[in-house]
């Protein structure tokens, strides 16, 4: 096991504790994804990969950027780069603000800076927090301290990837300088660990914080229900709160990851039909038309797009045309202008 397998270990409770928020997928999907990225898995980390769990979970996003690195064109190529900086973009307004939200004294400002931090900082001053289990607080402070890591790594990001970089020194970098064999045989580069460990770094570490949040929200809710502290008015009210929580909580974690469960289904199956290439034969068969009346529809959209250019560029000389006519006119208006300026001045000069 070598250094990045290690770390990838140590990891795993934490990433493992993250996708508990959407454990429902995993459930409906019933190991889709792994599935389709299995033969990679075997080619890249040999048989025994069905043992390491820690090292499946990346399997197919480094299929994917092993695609992009070898396959992709240098549009897609800068489109992932851009997607990956709106990514961190979007990171730093969910959780941005967090040392400014720290600063402010007056109860007016506060609630204006990152969602997250917001709700961290707020949740440290919700009444008889001090009298709950400590659990409750130290998982506030653990998603306060979360929120600021994960704007660090995303400013990181940025840094790397919001200047001139080249597509071609991007490929490198995600790349680790080994070749692999694809389906043909032919080598090619082989993705990076590493660099797909800093890439998700900044969102994994925003879902942790986002999890540590409800599980502080709810352990101070459910002990004040317990400890019979006083939240609310009401002989149940504490009951309702908790109830009011837990209800809605537990109801939308669980319809979207079914969701998504079932969308990672409906990937096999396409992946087992063909994908792209039965869905271009389809598209070739919906209009049913013989070849000769095929041919002659796509030469009649050629002239017809022919002489839409044809059109605009008659358009284009009738405004150079009306263009020109404005200067001379503006020209004579100058030289009608200047002989009145003159004959102004013999006048001037006679009186």
């Amino acid at each position: 096991m070598d250094m990045v397998e290690f770390f990838s270990l140590l990891g795993l409770p934490a990433r493992l504790a993250g996708r508990a928020l959407l454990i429902s997928r995993y459930v409906s999907n019933r190991g889709s994804t792994a599935r389709i990225t299995t033969d990679y898995a075997e080619k890249r980390y040999g048989k025994s990969v069905r043992w390491k769990p820690w090292l499946m979970i990346d399997v197919k996003e480094l299929e994917e950027t092993q695609d992009l690195i070898n396959h992709g064109t240098d549009a897609q190529v800068e489109s992932w780069r851009i997607s990956q900086l709106s990514v961190c973009g979007m990171i730093a307004i969910i959780v941005g603000g967090t040392v400014h939200e720290l600063l402010r004294t007056s109860d007016t400002d506060k609630g204006q800076g990152g969602l997250i931090s917001s709700c961290a900082v707020t949740a440290l001053q919700l009444p008889t927090l001090e009298e709950c289990h400590y659990v409750a607080r130290g998982s506030f402070v653990m998603s306060l301290i979360l929120s600021l890591l994960s704007v660090f790594f995303s400013g990181l990001q940025q840094s790397s990837f919001g200047g001139q970089i080249e597509t071609k020194d991007l490929r490198i970098w995600l790349a680790d300088g080994r070749h692999l064999s694809d389906s043909t045989g032919q080598w090619e580069l082989q993705s990076s660990v590493v660099a797909h460990m800093i890439l998700k770094a900044p969102f994994e570490i925003v879902v942790m914080g986002i999890l540590l949040f409800i599980v502080g929200m709810g352990t101070y809710l459910g002990s004040s229900w317990k400890n019979s502290l006083s939240l609310s008015t009401g002989s149940g009210g504490n009951r309702a709160i908790l109830i009011a929580f837990v209800v809605p909580t537990v109801f939308v974690l669980l319809m979207y990851g079914h969701i998504l469960g079932l969308k990672d289904r409906e990937m096999v199956i396409a992946a087992d039909h063909g994908g792209l290439q039965a869905m271009t034969k389809g598209q070739n068969a919906v209009t049913g038309l013989p070849r000769d009346v095929e041919a002659s529809l796509q030469q009649d959209t050629y002239k017809r797009g022919h002489g839409e250019t044809k059109a605009v560029s008659s358009e284009f000389q009738e405004l150079r045309s009306m263009l020109q006519t404005a200067i001379d006119a503006q020209r004579q208006c100058a030289k009608a202008s200047e002989d009145i300026a003159k004959h102004y001045e013999r006048l001037l000069n006679n009186g």
